[in-house]
């Protein structure tokens, strides 16, 4: 119950601060967007939601009304897809749009389960190789 609230409570300074930066992932980011859409129609919440809590966080910020929960991953995550996405995949209220869209992608929070989508024309390059990071541990 304790960790539940200090995660909505992480939720609520998220989105007050966007800036703010809790855990970070060492990438940079490279290309434009293609205006798929994808990121809008899947959008896995990388909080622990619950059904409650979601609801409760569109009573707090009304622009969170805009997404409806459309299933769980496979890991019990909520899946959100945003009702203003137009078929083109243009938002028709992006000048409005939450954080969690003007952040998209974020080089320093990876939505969608670690991955980008596969029309995203996006590119999160990470800092060092797999190799390198392996080669440090092993010299532990």
């Amino acid at each position: 119950m304790l960790q539940r609230f200090l995660n909505t409570i992480k939720i609520f300074l998220r989105e007050l601060f966007p800036t703010l930066m809790f855990e970070s992932v060492n990438y940079r980011l490279e290309g434009e967007c293609c205006k798929c859409g994808d990121c809008c129609r899947y959008l896995l919440c990388v909080e622990p939601f619950s059904h409650a809590d979601y609801k409760l966080m569109g009573l707090f910020f009304p622009k969170y009304k805009r997404f409806k929960i459309i299933g769980e991953d496979e890991y019990g995550n909520i899946v959100l897809a945003c009702s203003l996405i137009r078929e083109d995949g243009l938002c028709p209220d992006y000048k409005n749009r939450p954080g969690i869209c003007r952040a998209y992608p974020n080089p320093n929070k990876i939505y969608s389960g670690g991955n980008l989508y596969k029309r995203c024309t996006y590119k999160l390059i990470p800092e060092k190789s797999f190799e390198t990071c392996l080669n440090k541990m092993m010299k532990r």
